[in-house]
């Protein structure tokens, strides 16, 4: 195994690091994750529009028993 130290390595990955950021940023396809995490009020914001949206799918028959551990949403027609 080569032996390598630690102040050429990071001399290495310096020198590197514009041209792997650029071929990253362009193997990119779509749009960015998100980096943020999310604040407990938008959590739970999000369980709340969650349950009603089930609630409401649950009502309208888009909810179906599959089995006793399997259910299908027909996402399709919500909205």
């Amino acid at each position: 195994m080569k032996k390598v130290k630690l102040e050429d390595l990071n001399h290495r990955i310096e020198s590197n690091r514009k041209e792997a950021n650029k071929r990253i940023a362009e193997s990119r396809n779509g749009r960015r994750k998100r980096t943020r995490g999310r604040t407990k009020g938008e959590k739970e914001a999000l369980d709340v529009l969650s349950v009603k949206r089930w609630k409401k799918a649950e009502e309208e028959g888009l909810i179906k028993k599959l089995g006793d551990r399997k259910m299908f949403y027909d996402h399709r027609s919500a909205n």
